[in-house]
């Protein structure tokens, strides 16, 4: 028996997080989020996830000081990171080993085809 895959929402934009919570949920993720990146490092310190989506920018602590935290913490967990973001400094991320960078807006399918990547054996991403 498998344990669901974890995913983690971090962005400041409520729409925007309710909508890719919908999505993954539906994929068969267990969802939680944060509205910035502090709420993101306070999580990330307790628990293990299959899979994040980091915005860049947010208030408080923004999504390069996530990378920060997860390039000293847990290098491995940067694999699991795909960027959503609008910004285009985001080409400054390119260096990091994260799994992707989607440019807001961006496809809902392009989204699921990389956190298909990262789903538990045994879970199904339904069509």
């Amino acid at each position: 028996m498998s344990s669901q895959s974890k995913a983690l929402i971090v962005d400041d934009d409520e729409p925007i997080r309710n909508m890719i919570r919908r999505v993954l949920e539906r994929d068969g993720f267990a969802v939680e989020t944060a509205t910035n990146g502090q709420e993101a490092i306070d999580l990330l310190e307790g628990k293990e996830y299959d899979f994040v989506v980091l915005d860049l920018m947010m208030p408080r602590v923004d999504g390069y000081g996530v990378l920060r935290y997860l390039r000293e913490h847990s290098p491995q967990s940067l694999r699991k990171v795909v960027i959503a973001t609008a910004v285009d400094s985001a080409d400054d991320v390119r260096r990091e080993p994260v799994a992707g960078i989607l440019r807001k807006p961006f496809d809902l399918r392009d989204l699921r085809s990389l956190a298909h990547r990262f789903l538990s054996p045994g879970d199904e991403l339904p069509a």
